[in-house]
């Protein structure tokens, strides 16, 4: 079971059924196999460890996409500045190509209308509100399948995918890529966090440095990250990353890029909704004692964040980790 999976059920997060495609892949790294995504042809087995030269010209602003947004033009505006090195702008793409893939692969390479064949999905699995948010995320992505947002960038053998994004953006040192990696790779190496192991001093040096940024987006995603863990007090702390983000500013509410509240249209999970916020989610999902331990854990936390004291954001780490 996939990283995002398992956050998403610990989270009752109505995940898309049939086993089949999940958002937010953990960026493995290249050597990885991969099925072929967002550009033509097979996925290249490296990424080139040399980026293309970066560019004079400032980047473009980093807009959140809206449900009436065109992603197809947000990705097609993104793209130069992606290839010139920009570290945010590639995991954005990356992010949004991933979440798209989760959708599309429910329709590509099969004949007939796309949004006839989501309705064809079977009712024992899929219910009518998973259908309808489905083609919601349909009608988000559908320029994909057609049209390259990466028509413009010199051709490249495999494609410009999520996951040649991904790498790129790992590469640039953009601290949610390196997170998201860092995170992923400690899943891995601790068989999903439940084995004993010596703790990865460079996994949480690189951890540190993110969280000690000041991006309250970092911490937010940490510790949404680490709630995935059946282990309760792993999932306090993780609430109490997540608490002080919010009152740090991170984006919280039901559009939040993190915390994906666009999953919950599945009947079968009532406290999710799609009209929520973080902090709700948390509240609904601890008991009082344990919520008001999150609440204390989150005030040591904040304090900490706002200092970007890095002895004693590691100390917090390691206890979350």
């Amino acid at each position: 079971m996939t990283r995002f999976r398992r956050t998403a059920l610990t989270l009752a997060f109505a995940v898309i059924a049939a086993g089949a495609f999940y958002l937010l892949r953990e960026t493995r790294g290249p050597s990885q196999p991969s099925a072929p995504r967002v550009g033509a042809g097979p996925e290249s087995d490296s990424v080139p460890r040399e980026s293309p030269p970066p560019s004079a010209a400032k980047a473009p602003e980093i807009r959140k996409v809206s449900p009436g947004a065109d992603l197809f033009e947000l990705l097609r505006g993104l793209a130069k500045a992606a290839y010139d090195g920009d570290g945010r702008a590639q995991y954005e793409i990356s992010r949004e190509l991933d979440r798209c893939e989760m959708t599309l692969a429910l329709v590509r390479k099969r004949e007939g209308d796309p949004e006839s064949l989501i309705w064809a999905l079977p009712e024992s699995s899929w219910s009518q509100p998973m259908k309808e948010g489905a083609i919601k995320e349909l009608r988000r992505c559908i320029r994909l399948l057609k049209e390259d947002p990466f028509a413009d960038l010199p051709p490249r053998q495999g494609g410009y995918t999520f996951r040649y994004w991904a790498e790129r953006s790992v590469e640039s040192g953009y601290p949610l890529a390196v997170v998201d990696r860092t995170l992923a790779d400690w899943s891995r190496f601790t068989d999903g966090g439940t084995l004993e192991r010596q703790r990865n001093s460079e996994a949480l040096g690189k951890l540190t440095t993110a969280a000690a940024s000041g991006d309250p987006e970092i911490a937010l995603a940490i510790g949404f990250r680490q709630s995935a863990y059946e282990n309760p007090p792993r999932a306090t702390s993780a609430a109490g990353w997540m608490l002080a983000a919010c009152r740090l500013g991170a984006d919280c509410s039901s559009t939040s890029r993190a915390v994906p509240f666009w999953l919950c249209y599945d009947p079968n999970y009532p406290s999710c909704s799609v009209d929520g916020n973080v902090e709700l989610m948390v509240s609904g999902s601890l008991s009082p004692a344990a919520y008001a331990d999150a609440y204390a854990q989150s005030q040591v936390i904040e304090e900490a964040l706002r200092s970007r004291d890095p002895d004693a954001i590691r100390k917090l780490l390691e206890k979350l980790l």
